[in-house]
């Protein structure tokens, strides 16, 4: 079933409009008296009907309203490293469908990136709507947010803060199997980019606690780490 999203609800009655309705009616060809959902983005699903259709919005019937329960229950928060922005996409859309809460792009010493300060915001905005359009089509019941561009120091004081902090090195000894989380815990991932990381940030990371994990005795591309590190976790907290 088609899935969009939507803040501030009318339980009564439901308005699209919009880019919402342009794809509901152009691209969907979806008629009156089809069915759809809508999420609040705040684990609320509301399953409608469309009730008509006019040249500004598409009108739905709310049918019935239930509790998202696609989540995970632990908070992933992904640091990740700026490659090449056809790879970083890639990387936001996965990511969000594998269950992360925020996405934050990182610049360090060996990171690709073609963001600068005068197309940061209209690069962001992108990102974000890439995740919303994951979000809807993976059934989320949140819109995960990314965040604003952090240095690499930054981005280190950020995921301090979280329960378990993890950074993914490709010489690292300790192998990410060997962890436990617990339910509702906020674990933070940094993820290099194509040329990995310098061995001055590992020792900064070191330094400031974070830990120094291995994904295995493959040196992965930085669009494969992400999905790799996710994917064990879902599984190590039961969320599979």
């Amino acid at each position: 079933m088609q899935r969009f999203f939507k803040e501030k609800v009318n339980e009564k009655k439901i308005s699209l409009d919009g880019e919402e309705r342009q794809h509901i009616v152009k691209s969907l060809r979806m008629k009156v008296g089809e069915k759809l959902v809508v999420c609040d983005g705040n684990l609320t699903d509301y399953f409608c009907e469309i009730a008509e259709i006019n040249k500004e919005e598409v009108l739905l019937k709310v049918l019935r309203k239930e509790k998202n329960t696609v989540e995970p229950t632990v908070n992933f928060h992904v640091f990740q490293v700026i490659p090449k922005l056809s790879k970083l996409e890639f990387i936001i859309q996965k990511s969000v469908e594998l269950g992360v809460k925020s996405l934050t792009p990182v610049v360090s010493m060996r990171s690709f990136s073609a963001i600068n300060n005068k197309n940061a915001e209209k690069k962001l905005i992108r990102f974000q709507k890439i995740a919303k359009q994951a979000a809807a089509q993976s059934g989320r019941g949140i819109v995960p947010k990314i965040n604003d561009i952090l240095n690499f120091e930054d981005a280190i004081l950020k995921m301090k803060k979280n329960d378990i902090k993890i950074l993914f090195y490709e010489y690292a000894d300790e192998k990410l199997n060997k962890i436990s989380v617990r339910e509702n815990e906020d674990v933070s991932l940094m993820i290099g980019s194509e040329g990995g990381f310098d061995e001055k940030e590992i020792k900064l990371a070191k330094e400031e606690g974070i830990l120094i994990k291995s994904l295995g005795k493959r040196i992965l591309r930085c669009e494969t780490a992400p999905i790799c590190a996710l994917s064990v976790l879902l599984y190590i907290t039961k969320n599979l």
